[in-house]
């Protein structure tokens, strides 16, 4: 960081606040905007900062500023070759402009150029540096602004559902302090915490709501494309239980209990055929989502993260010594994944100081879902949780996504960040359950 940053922060910090004021203005009718928009904006701008100065100043490196450092050539590349820029930018060009490799220091990103995701995040941040000056910690607040939009819609849609939770659900959404951390940099997990929020927003207004726009189709078209890009895998737990989410919809739409018990299981089996046909035909027709592959994925980054935390000095964890990817093995090795994804780094395991932010924050939500189970009415649970088509949504998210990041991790550096997408809806859960667990004849 330069004194030229010492000049750009606060004046970019006064441009965002000017855009989130005039944004709260216009939406001064809604107690929501007025009481949470800049709370949380000032809670995302803090994460933001803290999160530049730690890599620049703790960790002295790392693949957020290498992200930065490959992105920050790209001006000099519009200026002599727009239609180079513009073919990388689109895609059309699948490699890092060799003409820019005298101006970065290959060995600090040679390893981001060799893959779709990385790829992505380059062009990403490479379009939003043209309006950062070349500051990182400006660039990271672009990042974290942009992201933090989708994150508002996520929890609006879901504050005008449930319009008692509003309290709750900003804790949720606005204020998880690893996902305020680790969501709020120049990377791939700020750009999916968004993209997965947005695309739970268009969907639940487009599907469930049957509000049609075109803003709602072509984002939720862009969060799709993002998602695939980035992290395919969680295309393939999104769409599933989006579409378990609208099965349990339109079920309770039907007036007669008797049809709604007969028909139910039909629907439900209709919806579970569809997610698995949707799944089969992508991995069919796209190499890298096919289940062997995924299988060989999640075995090299085992291994990757294994070295890491060896090598390192990382916070490793351990399964087991028979770690298997086949389906039998998941399902064996399932439960440990889902607590460790959960409810790790646990406060023994803790290794660093940055870890320990998130070894509190698991142990705060183990105390929550313990207390789950000390409700008067649990022996109504089963009953709440096939009830409400957002818990239905909620709980296979946050399952399979906790086994796939518990399983392919061992490494509490790398859970910490893929994680994140989880949390809200994590807590959204523990909101709702609480929620429906109280209310009267629940």
């Amino acid at each position: 960081m330069t004194i030229f940053d010492v000049f750009l922060i606060p004046l970019y910090l006064g441009i965002f606040y000017f855009i989130a004021q005039r944004i709260v203005r216009r939406n001064f009718h809604d107690p929501v905007y007025r009481t949470y928009y800049i709370k949380g904006l000032n809670y995302k701008f803090f994460g933001t900062i803290s999160f530049a100065m730690i890599y620049l100043y703790y960790y002295k490196g790392g693949d957020t500023l290498a992200y930065y450092e490959a992105a920050r050539p790209m001006l000099r590349l519009l200026i002599t070759d727009p239609l180079w820029y513009f073919k990388f930018i689109t895609g059309f060009y699948n490699h890092y402009p060799e003409a820019l490799w005298a101006d970065v220091r290959e060995d600090a990103v040679y390893y981001l150029t060799k893959g779709s995701a990385t790829l992505t995040t380059i062009r990403i941040a490479s379009v939003l540096n043209l309006f950062s000056c070349n500051s990182f910690v400006v660039l990271s607040l672009f990042f974290a602004f942009i992201c933090y939009q989708f994150v508002w819609r996520t929890f609006t849609l879901l504050v005008s559902v449930y319009p008692v939770l509003h309290k709750q659900l900003s804790y949720a959404f606005l204020m998880v302090p690893s996902v305020i951390f680790w969501g709020s940099g120049v990377g791939k997990d700020t750009i999916m915490l968004g993209a997965i929020m947005l695309f739970f927003y268009c969907y639940y207004n487009m599907i469930i709501r049957g509000k049609f726009r075109v803003s709602h189709v072509i984002l939720f078209l862009l969060a799709c494309y993002v998602t695939a890009l980035i992290r395919g895998f969680i295309l393939f737990t999104l769409i599933p239980c989006a579409m378990l989410m609208t099965v349990v919809t339109y079920q309770k739409k039907i007036r007669s209990s008797f049809l709604r018990f007969l028909i139910g299981p039909v629907i439900l089996a209709g919806g579970l055929g569809a997610s698995y046909l949707f799944v089969r035909s992508l991995g069919d027709s796209v190499e890298s989502y096919k289940i062997d592959t995924l299988q060989k994925k999640a075995e090299g980054f085992k291994s990757w993260h294994t070295y890491l935390a060896k090598t390192e000095g990382g916070s490793g964890y351990s399964l087991g010594s028979n770690v298997s990817y086949t389906p039998a093995g998941i399902l064996k090795q399932a439960p440990i994944a889902i607590a460790v994804c959960l409810f790790g780094p646990f406060v023994w395991q803790i290794r660093n100081p940055v870890m320990l932010l998130s070894g509190l924050e698991s142990l705060f939500l183990l105390y929550l879902m313990i207390k789950i189970f000390f409700n008067r009415k649990i022996y109504k649970l089963l009953g709440v949780l096939f009830n409400d088509p957002i818990i239905v949504f909620c709980i296979p998210f946050i399952l399979i996504l906790a086994i796939a990041i518990g399983m392919t991790s061992f490494n509490y550096g790398a859970l910490v960040r893929y994680r994140i997408p989880i949390l809200p809806f994590f807590g959204l859960l523990i909101i709702l359950i609480n929620y429906h667990l109280g209310k009267k004849g629940a």
